[in-house]
């Protein structure tokens, strides 16, 4: 005998059956516990992964970028020695007003006031706003010179360098280097940086045999202090003569890439600071002076205050003679560095300034 349910009951358990179904299937749609931990360790590996990458290509841009901002100064160098017929001095010192060394005023420095040679390009460079406002009759930090110092030029930043301490307080330059007769400084703005600097030169006692023991002319670098330099005096060639090199960090202080603590304060101020230009020193991997065996110094990243440092991970870029652009590798051989630096060194017995 057969038993038939009332309609009213099958109605019901067919909805019973059908939201029971829906609510299966809905279940199915999230993750569990344990997928959910899976994919945040899969993404977590990915990132990973990934971080070194982004930050290598970041830091190639910014490498890139630091190399353009040197590429503007060998054309601006260069556009200086075509309208001049020289390129103007490393800087122009307190030197410049003894008659007993100059019995007429240097050449390129008329009024014998202490400059930059990173303002005596900026009026062959493109954007010249700046340049107009200087006045070569003044002292750079005398009267509306200090005013344009205190502006910030990109082209003179390298990307890859800290953001340095703000100075309003500055030491006098005789107590920085006796090349300056700069006052102390009360200022109500930072003094703008710059990452860029020039070599003057080899100094001796930094290899035995020594190339360079006679302070001769055969040490000199592309610039030298208070005296203009031709085209024809870069014997060793210009495409193997550094012009521009990074000193990076300024006037924050740098041994290595660490910053000192002590709060000293670097040689170089700003930008249109006439100190700052240096020579190679023997340098130890401490940064300091005469620390290292001679033929063993770093040949840079020792220190930034009177030497060559960058903040790039393999080495530093560097502008030659010839208007070029080149990354120099921090593994680069001392004394091959030495004559990259020298202009006519290759008959004082140094090697060919090749890498």
């Amino acid at each position: 005998m057969r038993t038939y349910l009332p309609q009213e009951s099958l109605t019901a358990m067919s909805s019973f059956l059908s939201v029971r179904s829906q609510d299966h299937r809905e279940s199915r749609r999230g993750f569990t516990l344990v997928e959910l931990l899976v994919v945040i360790a899969i993404i977590g590996v990915l990132v990973g992964l990934l971080l070194p990458a982004v930050q290598s290509a970041r830091e190639a841009a910014r490498r890139m970028q630091c190399a353009n901002n040197m590429r503007q100064f060998g054309l601006a160098f260069h556009n200086a020695h075509d309208t001049l017929g020289y390129f103007p001095a490393a800087c122009y010192t307190v030197d410049s007003l003894d008659t007993s060394v100059f019995p007429a005023a240097p050449k390129g420095n008329p009024s014998r006031t202490e400059h930059s040679w990173r303002v005596k390009v900026m009026p062959y460079m493109e954007d010249t706003t700046l340049a107009d406002m200087y006045d070569f009759d003044l002292n750079w930090w005398e009267g509306q010179n200090l005013a344009v110092a205190q502006n910030n030029v990109s082209v003179y930043r390298c990307p890859s360098s800290p953001v340095p301490e703000a100075l309003l307080s500055t030491p006098p330059g005789p107590t920085r280097d006796s090349d300056s007769n700069a006052p102390a400084l009360t200022l109500s703005a930072p003094l703008g940086t710059s990452d860029y600097e020039v070599f003057t030169g080899v100094k001796n006692k930094v290899f035995s045999p020594d190339p360079y023991k006679n302070k001769g002319p055969e040490t000199y670098g592309a610039l030298i202090k208070d005296k203009v330099s031709e085209m024809g005096q870069i014997r060793d060639g210009t495409s193997k003569t550094m012009l521009v090199v990074e000193s990076a960090g300024r006037p924050t202080m740098y041994r290595g890439k660490n910053k000192v603590a002590t709060g000293e304060v670097n040689q170089c101020l700003g930008w249109a600071d006439s100190l700052g230009p240096f020579k190679l020193h023997l340098m130890g991997p401490d940064g300091q002076k005469n620390t290292a065996p001679k033929n063993q110094g770093l040949p840079f990243n020792a220190c930034n205050d009177g030497e060559a440092l960058a903040f790039h991970p393999s080495g530093m870029n560097a502008t030659m003679c010839d208007g070029s652009t080149r990354h120099i590798n921090d593994s680069i051989d001392l004394a091959v560095f030495a004559a990259l630096i020298t202009r006519a060194g290759g008959g004082s017995g140094e090697p060919l300034a090749t890498e």
